[in-house]
């Protein structure tokens, strides 16, 4: 699994690369970052499997081990189509609500440009019905789980305003699907504690991974 360094411009380099993680899953995230600048400018349609493998520093049969199908890659952070390609999701069952939101607000910024790639790559590719009703459905699973986060880290909300407040985070996070413009994760953090606030959420502000 071992893959060729890459430049600050993405290009393979004759150094070697050393995976940031050994974990397979981490390992998956890192070849889709390194592939993503591609995705953007050429689609998937434009990008063929070859040149995403040199794009991430390998070969098309390491990418292989990684990744069923260019297809699987492309639309890799659709949790919903490939599930097992990932991590379990985490326990929000215990612990408190409030860092649970935290920890969504920073896994939003630095997710959501990958995600909303992968949205806008599965408009190119097209979805069956099927596909589509999974992540309508992981969608709505989402939001339930977010609305009780919001709800028990204040609980003078109503199960409606909860969820209208868990919709509105994730319409906000996704927005740049519909618009085509790219939140800066400076502008997508400040807007998503904002709007938690205005719900009377008070979020803890001290965090190393706050800025």
């Amino acid at each position: 699994d071992s893959a060729a360094g890459l430049n600050n411009g993405g290009v393979p380099t004759s150094g070697r690369h050393v995976w940031a993680s050994d974990d397979r899953n981490a390992r998956r995230r890192e070849l889709y970052q390194r592939a993503a600048p591609m995705l953007r400018v050429h689609g998937f349609g434009g990008s063929t499997l070859k040149a995403l493998a040199r794009a991430c520093g390998v070969s098309v049969p390491a990418l292989y081990r990684y990744f069923p199908s260019k297809r699987a890659f492309a639309l890799y952070p659709l949790v919903a189509l490939y599930p097992e390609l990932h991590a379990p999701p985490p326990d929000l069952s215990s612990g408190d609500p409030r860092l649970h939101l935290v920890g969504w607000i920073d896994a939003a910024v630095e997710e959501m440009p990958n995600y909303t790639l992968a949205l806008r790559l599965a408009r190119e590719v097209g979805l069956d019905r099927a596909e589509q009703a999974r992540i309508e459905a992981n969608l709505t699973v989402h939001i339930d789980a977010v609305a009780v986060l919001a709800r028990a880290a204040a609980p003078q909300l109503s199960e409606a305003a909860s969820r209208e407040v868990a919709s509105a985070m994730i319409s906000i996070a996704t927005g740049s699907v519909l618009t085509g413009i790219e939140i800066e994760p400076a502008s997508l953090r400040h807007r998503l504690r904002a709007l938690l606030r205005g719900y009377g959420v008070v979020l803890p502000t001290t965090l190393p991974t706050e800025r």
